[in-house]
């Protein structure tokens, strides 16, 4: 039934009030009229509306669901009804609610955005393809519809064609903050960075707390190398949207990399406290711990991060590694011994064990291991380097110089392989040879190798060789 002349002025200020969004002030009005008018068609619909307002979907659902026993000929309601089934979740049937409100009214163009939309969702781009492409024939100056074209374009791989549609809907409404949002990815997604930084700076000039914008801009930023300003942008998305969980992981990444340790960590750990199964973030805080030498803390962080991904054999090899870097060399072949049953081809977890191996003094047992690993991937300049190291502890130091020429022909310019060469030639009293590869380690990390040469044992016997004086 439709309202008593009673309730009309009030059902005006409530139809105001709604439109302001002061949803809270509507809903007063609403169930004021409803309690005296419990069937009111007009105040079930709008009382609807204010409850989807304020996100309270299943109580809307009821009220549009009555409104539509009383009168089910309205195409607004059935829209309405689908909204608030879209953000319940409930796919399919507000896809239903909204087809009744087309096949009511075919060119309402709310409810065909709708529609697009709730493809979109199920992922069924190509036809929200084609419903928007209806829309803007319809109605050819509809930003909202060339701006949905435009996300469902970019979903399906076509980011030019993405970008012209952003385009679009710019030109109809210069200030659309998500068009140009979206059209901030695209250009980003096609390594267009510069094109994308003015993207994200419109957005922010249109609406300045953004967290999204600033958080895009920030990691544009960063693939810019401009890893000052992207943590400055970080700061401003954490300054507006405080556990926005990617800022707070890119902002430790660019710290990282800006080797600005301590603070990445505690950047990964805000990070994973906001999403505690976060194995990116667990990975990240691990090796940053690493890189601080804190590596019993390192070794605890990689086996959480192992519980949430048993099979990830980059972080059971990162484990092992720590372990190694520790000496808890048996530790380190139980790990590697369990990366290789998860898959018997991954070369680095057969190149580590060689190396544990090695370290444990059971050389012949490193040789097999390492061989394996060079059968996997002969291009894999750390094997054939740790080889070279286990010939040298066997003393056959010829041999050891041939592996190390190959470690350096697939990677050249490796100062430790270089150093390791001259202690090769020194054993074999190629004293012109040693200190070749010795001056070449020296010139690429002086610091380092001349301190190493200086109190190595190895070199004892050309101490007092002038040439050896002279580095």
């Amino acid at each position: 039934m439709n309202l008593s002349d009673n309730w009309q002025g009030l059902h005006h200020l409530g139809v105001t009030l709604i439109e302001l969004k002061r949803f809270e002030e509507a809903l007063v009005i609403y169930n004021q009229i409803l309690e005296s008018e419990p069937n009111a068609y007009d105040a079930l619909v709008f009382r609807g509306m204010a409850l989807q307002g304020l996100e309270y979907f299943d109580e809307a659902l009821i009220d549009f669901e009555r409104a539509i026993a009383y009168s089910s000929d309205s195409q607004y309601v059935w829209y309405e009804r689908g909204v608030t089934l879209f953000r319940l979740g409930k796919l399919s049937e507000a896809l239903s609610s909204v087809d009744i409100a087309i096949e009511i009214q075919p060119d309402y163009l709310k409810a065909l955005l709708l529609k697009g939309v709730v493809l979109f969702e199920q992922n069924k781009l190509e036809a929200a393809l084609i419903n928007f492409e209806k829309i803007i024939l319809i109605k050819p100056n509809y930003p909202k519809a060339w701006h949905e074209k435009g996300l469902t374009l970019h979903e399906l791989g076509k980011l030019e064609d993405a970008v012209m549609c952003f385009n679009k809907a710019i030109k109809l409404k210069p200030n659309f903050d998500l068009a140009w949002y979206d059209k901030g990815i695209a250009l980003f997604d096609l390594g267009k960075f510069e094109s994308a930084l003015s993207c994200f700076d419109k957005v922010i000039q249109i609406e300045p707390n953004n967290a999204g914008a600033w958080y895009e801009k920030g990691y544009t930023l960063s693939q810019l190398g401009k890893l000052e300003d992207a943590v400055i942008c970080f700061e401003k998305a954490i300054k507006y949207e405080q556990n926005l969980y990617l800022a707070w992981y890119r902002k430790g990444i660019a710290l990282l990399d800006l080797q600005k340790l301590e603070l990445a960590l505690t950047c990964f750990e805000k990070a994973i406290e906001i999403q505690p199964n976060s194995p990116e973030a667990l990975y990240r805080k691990a090796d940053t711990l690493y890189s601080l030498g804190k590596l019993e803390d390192t070794i605890d962080t990689f086996k959480k991060v192992i519980e949430l991904e048993p099979q990830n054999c980059l972080f059971r090899n990162r484990l092992g590694t720590t372990l190694g870097k520790s000496e808890r060399y048996e530790d380190a072949i139980v790990v590697f011994d369990k990366v290789i049953e998860i898959d018997s081809q991954n070369y680095a977890a057969h190149c580590f064990r060689g190396y544990a191996l090695h370290k444990l003094g059971r050389n012949e047992e490193a040789i097999l291991i390492l061989d394996k690993a060079i059968e996997i991937n002969p291009n894999y300049d750390l094997a054939w380097k740790i080889y070279g190291s286990v010939l040298h502890r066997l003393e056959r130091n010829e041999e050891a110089i041939l592996f190390f020429d190959k470690a350096l022909d697939l990677r050249p310019n490796q100062p430790n392989i270089l150093y390791d060469k001259a202690c090769c030639y020194v054993a074999l009293n190629h004293i012109e040879l040693a200190i070749d590869n010795l001056r070449q380690a020296i010139n690429i990390n002086p610091e380092e190798f001349r301190k190493k040469a200086k109190n190595d044992l190895y070199f004892d016997i050309i101490r007092h060789d002038m040439r050896f004086k002279a580095l």
